[in-house]
């Protein structure tokens, strides 16, 4: 099978040749397996692992007049100014990389924090590895009609690739499959509002959260039609919403706010392009929403962190209406397993999960540097070499 043929097998629910994987990297890791496999090309080395052939073509956001006040880092070199974010949703060295993007420039508050075209401000860590949110320009809100006068980004400041439509013909002509993403507005409201006034909103400011989320979703419905109209396969939405052990705002607040947003969401696209799939990613124990996303229209549930859920129960229960993707322990086996580990936990997988497709394999987030080169080699020889035709 080409690469998009066994994707696309394993999507429809029937038994590729092997089963498919994915990947999201942290830049460091990204630079240690190029020293590994002895080259400058990040292809090469997605085909030296045996990932597919995923690509990713999405519309941006552009907010305007935001690059004209965006500053060089102190302390930085000239040329040295952009950020390069490995933190979870921002920065991922990925297939494909969902997000809201916006400009990689930076508005620098100093050396160390900055403020993004939103208005939210992050601090970066030690070494830049990762970074910590700051502050957001909604947190004091009390009202709706405070929320109203924050500019948000409407379909004006959306911004197409070049040939946008042609271009996705193309990439599927070349053998990809092709994904356009969009971030989970739960994620935007939170950085908006802060994580804590965000929860509370679920259960004491309706109104604000509505206030919020209309913009957000309006937003984000403008960005999936384009995405439809251009032909993409599938529609990645990326945010977390749970925990290791529930549902982070409670599954009945979600039902009630998020769970129809998304249904117009989802039914706006396919009303463009009824074969479109739709991917949810969130961290943690999404077990309490499986049939709400279903209902929904998800068909791609990802990472089914198996700290939280269990890949074959979930296979068991709904793998004969979604698909999963991820399902390899991060926080586990690839950063402290045995080689030999690793590929026992594939293995198991892809004879549980994968023989009759609805299965992707990839590890549950971002790989991050602490995993060791030899068991993210290991783990993703060992899909690629087990056949199931």
């Amino acid at each position: 099978m080409t690469p998009r043929e066994r994707i696309l097998t394993a999507l429809g629910h029937e038994t590729p040749d092997r089963t498919p994987t994915d990947g999201w990297f942290h830049p460091e890791v990204v630079d240690a397996l190029k020293r590994q496999f002895q080259t400058g090309d990040w292809a090469v080395v997605l085909h030296q692992l045996g990932i597919e052939g995923w690509a990713d073509l999405s519309p941006q956001i552009r907010f305007v007049g935001y690059d004209a006040r965006a500053t060089p880092r102190p302390g930085r070199a000239e040329g040295q100014d952009g950020i390069r974010l490995p933190a979870r949703g921002h920065g991922k060295r990925s297939t494909a990389h969902p997000s809201f993007s916006s400009s990689p420039r930076a508005v620098w508050l100093d050396a160390n924090s900055y403020e993004d075209p939103w208005g939210i401000r992050f601090s970066m860590g030690a070494g830049d590895r990762y970074q910590r949110w700051l502050s957001g320009p909604l947190q004091d809100a009390e009202s709706a009609e405070a929320v109203a006068r924050y500019p948000f980004p409407s379909a004006n400041h959306i911004v197409e690739p070049d040939d946008y439509a042609n271009r996705v013909a193309q990439l599927k002509r070349d053998g990809h499959f092709v994904s356009g993403g969009m971030e989970n507005p739960f994620k935007r409201l939170w950085h908006l509002r802060g994580y804590e006034n965000a929860l509370m909103d679920y259960l004491s400011n309706l109104e604000v959260l509505e206030a919020v989320y209309n913009p957000l979703f309006t937003l984000a419905t403008d960005l999936c039609v384009r995405m439809a109209r251009a032909g993409v396969d599938m529609i990645k939405v990326v945010g977390d919403v749970a925990m290791q052990d529930r549902i982070t705002m409670g599954g009945g607040a979600w039902r009630k706010v998020d769970k129809p947003r998304f249904a117009k969401l989802v039914a706006a696209a396919r009303a463009v392009n009824k074969n479109l799939r739709f991917f949810f990613h969130s961290d943690g124990k999404l077990t309490d929403l499986m049939d709400d996303l279903i209902d929904i229209g998800f068909d791609v549930i990802n990472p089914i962190q198996p700290e939280c859920m269990d890949p074959i129960e979930i296979k068991k229960r709904w793998g004969h209406r979604v698909t999963l993707h991820g399902c390899i322990s991060l926080q586990h086996t690839l950063p402290f397993g045995s080689v030999a580990d690793v590929k026992r936990e594939v293995e198991t997988l892809v004879r549980e999960c994968g023989r009759n497709g609805g299965l992707v394999l990839m590890p549950s987030n971002v790989i991050q540097p602490d995993a060791p080169i030899e068991n993210i080699i290991a783990c993703y020889h060992a899909a690629r070499d087990l056949k199931l035709g």
